[in-house]
């Protein structure tokens, strides 16, 4: 398993963007989580496969939060590159939908996507 990683301490609603410069997997995950995924345990985390930058996720609560970006496996390595950073909160932005998420996951981002579609711009006059 080979991975690149980074540590941040993250506060609840800011966002961890991560730029990709492949299709690669993208996982976020706790310390504790994290301490698991390293030592090959069951562990879970939110994210999963992308094929396009940013990657973005919301922090669903206070603590160490970790960004991993794999690389592939032992046997079929992956020449990936990839930045992380923490962006203040912002109402604006929801977290990337991978495209592994299951399928009841996806159609939420759909009608999401559809029902911002809908509202119009504050302050527009319609003419």
């Amino acid at each position: 398993m080979q991975y690149l990683y980074k540590q941040f301490q993250a506060k609840k609603k800011e966002i961890i963007e991560v730029e990709i410069d492949r299709p690669t997997k993208v996982r976020f995950m706790t310390a504790v989580e994290f301490k698991r995924y390293k030592n090959c345990r069951s562990f879970t985390f939110y994210g999963g496969t992308f094929d396009s930058s940013p990657v973005r996720f919301v922090i669903p609560h206070d603590a160490v939060w970790y960004a991993v970006v794999e690389k592939g496996s032992r046997y079929n390595p992956l020449p990936v590159q990839a930045q992380c950073r923490v962006l203040q909160p912002d109402r604006q932005v929801l977290s990337s939908v991978a495209l592994d998420a299951p399928a009841h996951v996806r159609e939420a981002e759909d009608r999401a996507s559809l029902m911002e579609a809908e509202v119009p711009e504050q302050g527009r006059a319609e003419e």
